[in-house]
């Protein structure tokens, strides 16, 4: 969305160059992934350094020498700090916390500290993976996605980051909340793409719904003039314009990705990046398109994907 968003607004352009510059983004999605597992990971490594740091001190309290361990203890970072992907990636990205310990880092464990999920969490008493993950997530949830310290550390280590971070905070989020007890140090990460996607290689189904669109954009732009109603198609948000393409050329070239979950995609994407009337918009002039592409034959839907479904 956001690279046909680009190139609409550069009016010019090679469509192979900007499909690279496109995948060029997925891979700089995946690397601040990276990025934030290998941050949770440094700040339970310095946590355990205060502890020390505290043990070591010539008069320390009760506390210093018998601190709470819960957090550096906590099972899922335990397992992240030693997971061998994990360790290759943040090798091959050059992932290196040395320079940031002593700012950055303190600075993000001292907030940490703050949290009232962070205290709730450390004084429960319970102890088990579930109790580790559900703390984990409520931070990612409740404060990573708006925290300006994280955001600008990461749009200062790559300029593209900062356009990928609330993204990125999410597959962080989506990542913790499916693990299992079962991941182990030996365990893969999710890669960059998957696999396959009902035996499409999501990897050209990127490049094809990005690469498809952009070619269709005349013809569907000519279906939503002659079949909007009560708008002016040349005040409709550009943003707005780009989520019914994109969602025309699922209907018409995705055949196994069912009308209903192109529509539902969409309007929750216009819900995030466009107007606060994009949703219903959008949702009204898909449902309609549908119908008027079905009439006309352009919209067959097989396997999963049949149409009534």
């Amino acid at each position: 969305m956001q690279e046909i968003y680009a190139y609409q607004q550069s009016q010019s352009g090679s469509l192979a160059v900007a499909e690279r510059h496109l995948l060029d983004t997925v891979d700089n999605l995946y690397e601040l992934f990276i990025y934030q597992l290998s941050f949770w990971v440094e700040v339970k490594q310095f946590a355990e350094r205060r502890i020390e740091e505290n043990r070591n001190k010539l008069l320390p309290t009760e506390e210093d020498l018998n601190p709470n361990l819960k957090f550096v203890n906590n099972r899922i970072l335990n397992t992240l700090e030693n997971n061998k992907h994990l360790l290759a990636l943040e090798d091959k990205y050059k992932i290196n916390w040395a320079d940031s310990r002593e700012d950055f880092i303190r600075l993000c464990y001292n907030k940490l500290l703050e949290f009232p999920e962070y205290q709730e969490y450390m004084g429960s008493g319970k102890d088990g993976f579930e109790d580790d993950k559900r703390f984990l997530l409520s931070v990612i949830d409740n404060y990573m996605a708006e925290d300006d310290v994280l955001y600008d550390f990461y749009a200062d280590k790559k300029l593209v980051f900062n356009s990928d971070y609330q993204i990125a905070v999410y597959l962080l989020w989506k990542f913790i909340n499916e693990l299992t007890v079962k991941f182990n140090e030996d365990s893969e990460l999710p890669s960059a793409y998957f696999v396959t996607r009902d035996g499409m290689p999501d990897k050209e189904f990127i490049v094809r719904l990005f690469e498809k669109t952009i070619l269709h954009i005349p013809e569907y732009r000519e279906l939503v003039e002659s079949n909007i109603s009560n708008w002016d198609y040349d005040r409709l948000a550009l943003m707005d314009k780009i989520l019914i393409f994109m969602a025309m050329t699922e209907f018409c070239e995705f055949h196994f990705i069912p009308v209903k979950v192109t529509i539902n995609e969409y309007v929750e994407i216009a819900k995030f990046y466009s107007t606060p009337d994009s949703r219903r918009f959008v949702n009204g002039m898909l449902d309609k398109l549908a119908g008027i592409l079905k009439e006309q034959g352009k919209l067959v839907k097989t396997g999963i994907g049949l149409i009534d479904k």
